[in-house]
């Protein structure tokens, strides 16, 4: 996988111990930094690309719905198409609520890796 055309920094943006800003390990993990960074992003966060996210951190102030799994699945799924489809291949989503807990499990494979890598992550509403 050919991602390196320049410095990449890791997200969380911290500084290493080098003293300079922090970059990723690997071009692996580069691409689960951004992933993450798109769905943990809410539309119109960024200034200057409103349409940019997938807003999954406001989902534990939504009503939990079959209708709600269906709209965010179509929503997260559209972001990683139009932001992430040149870094990677999206091969299962799934979205689960319990409560007031939001689940969010995203199976991927980067682009040019024959491996699949899963992002798992949790929100409550407390």
């Amino acid at each position: 996988m050919a991602l390196s055309t320049g410095r990449h920094l890791a997200f969380p943006f911290r500084i290493g111990a080098d003293g300079r800003s922090a970059t990723p390990p690997s071009d692996a993990e580069h691409v689960r930094d951004e992933l993450l960074q798109l769905l943990l992003t809410s539309p119109g966060e960024r200034l200057f690309l409103p349409e940019f996210g997938g807003g999954v951190r406001k989902l534990v102030f939504e009503p939990a719905s079959d209708v709600l799994r269906g709209v965010v699945k179509a929503r997260i799924t559209q972001a990683l198409s139009r932001w992430l489809g040149h870094r990677l291949t999206l091969e299962g989503l799934e979205v689960e609520f319990s409560g007031a807990l939001v689940e969010v499990t995203v199976k991927y494979r980067p682009a040019g890796s024959p491996d699949s890598r899963v992002v798992r992550f949790q929100r409550t509403g407390n």
